[in-house]
């Protein structure tokens, strides 16, 4: 089993043992329902006769539920770092750790939304909010850190991207498709797959990355 197929498996097996891990992505998920709900309370008109779900509403909802899931899924991180390193997960330590790297982290968003908007640094995007929670680093040397790290393992890197990008897709597009309440099972499959996805990327991270160098040794006497 490569190391991409084996983190998602960690990742899937990690999240149902622990349901904790899901309690942080509640808050976004309920703004999003609740504002996808009155989106199609509030209709837009058109032409007297076509309704649809008010995008201006979809949008507000949307950006409070990134809002509230960008913190939840920073605390993620470290949560899933405390129970795959054998330690016990702690919420509010997790939300602590968040809030005060709250200025790193956001950078580290920002160049990492930046390295999204080009498909070839994805892959980097993927991991500075990883790096920079796990080994406590700075949002630069988190980037350049994703960048060796993705160098390092580009065929594994590339291979559970694909995996990641596809399963996504398919499982939450493909229950938004159902009529009514399509749109609802489609953000709440979203919302968890996230939940799965972080997980296994910190796994991937943890099971790949260098060991960290020797201790130096104790003076002479």
């Amino acid at each position: 089993m490569s190391k991409s197929t084996e983190a998602i498996s960690r990742g899937i097996d990690t999240s149902i043992k622990n349901p904790v891990l899901f309690l942080p992505y509640l808050a976004p998920i309920l703004i999003q329902l609740i504002f996808t709900a009155l989106a199609y309370l509030f209709p837009i008109r058109y032409y007297y006769f076509i309704e649809m779900p008010n995008p201006f509403i979809n949008l507000f909802g949307s950006l409070i539920a990134s809002i509230l899931g960008f913190i939840a899924g920073c605390m993620l991180v470290d949560m899933s770092n405390d129970v795959i390193s054998g330690y016990q997960i702690n919420i509010r330590k997790s939300l602590n750790l968040v809030i005060g790297k709250i200025g790193t982290l956001i950078i580290a968003a920002v160049i990492a939304a930046l390295c999204s908007i080009t498909i070839i640094l994805l892959p980097i995007a993927l991991f500075i909010i990883v790096i920079a929670i796990i080994d406590k680093l700075d949002a630069i040397e988190s980037t350049k850190r994703a960048f060796d790290f993705v160098i390092k393992n580009l065929g594994e890197v590339i291979i559970f991207i694909i995996i990641v990008i596809v399963v996504g897709v398919v499982f939450s597009y493909g229950f938004s498709l159902i009529p009514i309440i399509g749109p609802y099972i489609g953000t709440i499959i979203s919302w968890l797959l996230n939940v799965v996805f972080t997980v296994s990327a910190v796994y991937f991270y943890l099971s790949l990355r260098p060991p960290p160098p020797p201790p130096p040794p104790p003076p002479e006497a």
